[in-house]
């Protein structure tokens, strides 16, 4: 962590979980990066990868898989119809 900061994520159901890092394993996914927030409500984490992160030739197993841009996702504001599909 870039700046020693010790986040704790709580509860995570450890079945779902070690389905999504077994599926990504076996996709070809080597590495990830985990990203989490904490606050009084509810704890949330993200998985991420990016190419660099999986074995040579493995891409095509995500061929389909819906993907973000972080940098565009980001710079993007949501609208107030994006509201009201959250809710």
């Amino acid at each position: 962590m870039e700046n020693n900061e010790q986040v704790s994520i709580k509860k995570i159901p450890l079945d779902g979980f070690i389905d999504i890092l077994m599926d990504l394993y076996n996709k070809g996914v080597d590495y990830i990066d985990i990203t989490g927030i904490t606050n009084s409500e509810s704890d949330k984490m993200a998985i991420s990868f990016t190419a660099e992160y999986m074995m040579e030739g493995s891409e095509e197993n995500f061929e389909d898989a819906p993907s973000l841009d972080m940098k565009d996702l980001l710079n993007k504001k949501l609208s107030q119809e994006d509201l009201d599909e959250l809710i």
